[in-house]
């Protein structure tokens, strides 16, 4: 009897101590879920903070052209046949409109004329109080949120008015197609916040956050659940264009939220995705681990009483089982970290990774430094689709140029890398580079468009050439360079009918 008691008092002790471990288990998950999670959506909205950064200054060098061609004409009606010809644009651009404007708040519309538009001053006035190209948004009288993209220009008369600013405005919704905004599978929302958190462009909420929101920051104060802390530090960041991340709850549901800025006009995005959506994968595996251990516990305590010793070891090799199980995802989703989102090659940060590695394990390897040449005429030419088919055609001949024991990357933009693994010589890195270039330098055919490009590339070897990996990227970024101005950068883009 004393003994059944004592092995039923150690079931109770060992099961509270499971009970104890579970709970901490789930704590420290839950915190891992947040610093990974937060972390892979900060690099994901990076991406979209890129195409409107990209989109704004595209806008503004259009705009730009389109203002000194204004200086040209001699009267009224030259400016108006101007604007008419500007105008013939906007199916391709998809704008709303295109106007002149000035400081008294009258515009000249392409399309409708004179007018003014007091309510709209201010997606003006930073641009007249800088005298710089600046982004803004107003509410037209419908409700509707449009988004204006204004450039100064030299004073231009028309009907005894002058205007000194030219302008291209976008629906809200056009904008959001055209800049992005589909990350996990469309369920994420999206906002470019000025610093006192006013709403400048929203894609469309998939959240249940409403739609008539104006301010980020007071809508959070009054109706979600968030730590007024975090909340605070998150008005004082996108103040001093800082970057982090808050959790909160809205409608019963909880949520990531993560900022950074954009890069000017102090302007901040904002990507908000439902918690479950980040943490779906994880959370399997947490659910599972977590019935896994329950379903121990309860074994223990039935058994435990004739089966001590062999329970115990069941316990240890199941536990094991479910940290490789963790371990296993972990690893997947870290394999989803190192990737670019465009072209499914290694990312810049896989990049780093893999030479601080190779140089920390003084393994020799060859390091091909590639950019295309004159990639950035195909985007304004064909458009950005275009440009992203080339960069995914391009990824994939360059598969084809290593083993499955080499690396190939997307480093950013236009650029790419190859790591090649083993000892080789400066003779074979030579004719290796040209064939690399062989193989890109070809026709491609999208959309039924036909585009000759090459490339430029640099190569070095480790240890040969340094055995400082950062001295070594920028050698081959030299090199690559070297061979653009050799080769000549002015190769022009083929269009075949």
């Amino acid at each position: 009897m004393k003994r059944s008691k004592e092995k039923i008092t150690l079931s109770i002790l060992l099961a509270a101590v499971l009970v104890v471990s579970i709970v901490g288990y789930m704590i420290y998950v839950q915190r891992q879920f947040y610093t990974e999670s937060t972390k892979n959506l900060l690099e994901t909205y990076e991406q979209v903070d890129k195409t409107f950064t990209m989109f704004a200054q595209r806008n503004w060098n259009v705009l730009s052209e389109w203002g000194s061609n204004l200086q040209d004409d001699a009267d009224g009606e030259a400016v108006r046949a101007s604007l008419c010809l500007f105008n013939q644009q906007k199916p391709t651009w998809k704008y709303s409109g295109l106007y002149l404007f000035n400081e008294d708040c009258t515009y000249l519309d392409a399309e409708s004329g004179h007018g003014s538009a007091q309510h709209i001053w201010g997606a003006f006035s930073e641009m007249y109080t800088t005298r710089h190209p600046c982004v803004g948004s107003y509410t037209m009288k419908n409700g509707e949120r449009r988004v204006v993209f204004t450039v100064p220009i030299e004073p231009v008369e028309v009907d005894g008015e002058t205007y000194t600013c030219i302008a291209v405005s976008y629906d809200n919704e056009t904008l959001e197609e055209m800049i992005g905004g589909h990350a996990y599978n469309g369920q994420s929302d999206c906002y470019i916040i000025y610093p006192s958190g006013d709403i400048m462009l929203s894609e469309e909420p998939k959240s249940e956050i409403e739609r008539w929101m104006e301010n980020l920051f007071d809508f959070l104060e009054q109706n979600a659940q968030v730590n007024t802390n975090a909340l605070a530090k998150m008005r004082e960041d996108v103040q001093n264009s800082g970057r982090g991340s808050v959790a909160y709850r809205y409608g019963g549901k909880s949520y990531y939220l993560v900022y950074q800025p954009v890069g000017f006009q102090s302007l901040s995005i904002v990507g908000i995705v439902d918690r479950s959506v980040v943490d779906a994968g994880m959370r399997k595996i947490q659910t599972a681990t977590i019935l896994l251990l329950i379903a121990l516990m309860a074994g223990i305590v039935f058994t435990l009483v004739r089966f001590v010793r062999i329970n115990a070891r069941q316990e240890v090799e199941e536990k094991e089982h479910a940290l490789r199980a963790e371990a296993s995802e972990r690893k997947k989703m870290e394999g989803l970290a190192n990737s670019d989102g465009l072209t499914g090659l290694f990312n810049e940060r896989c990049f780093n990774k893999t030479l601080k590695e190779k140089e920390q394990q003084d393994e020799p390897f060859a390091l091909f430094y590639l950019d295309l040449d004159r990639f950035k005429p195909v985007n304004d030419t064909y458009g950005h689709d275009v440009g992203d088919q080339l960069l995914k055609a391009v990824a994939g001949r360059l598969r084809s140029c290593v083993r499955n024991t080499d690396y190939a990357f997307r480093i950013g933009g236009d650029e790419f890398a190859l790591i090649v693994n083993g000892e080789v010589d400066a003779e074979w890195c030579a004719q290796r580079m040209e064939t690399i270039k062989s193989i890109i330098r070809q026709t491609y055919v999208l959309e039924g468009q036909t585009i000759d490009i090459s490339t430029s590339c640099g190569v070095v070897c480790y240890p040969a050439d340094s055995a400082d990996v950062r001295e070594l990227r920028i050698l081959a970024d030299q090199r690559m360079y070297e061979d653009k101005q050799k080769t000549g950068s002015s190769r022009s883009i083929k269009q075949k009918i």
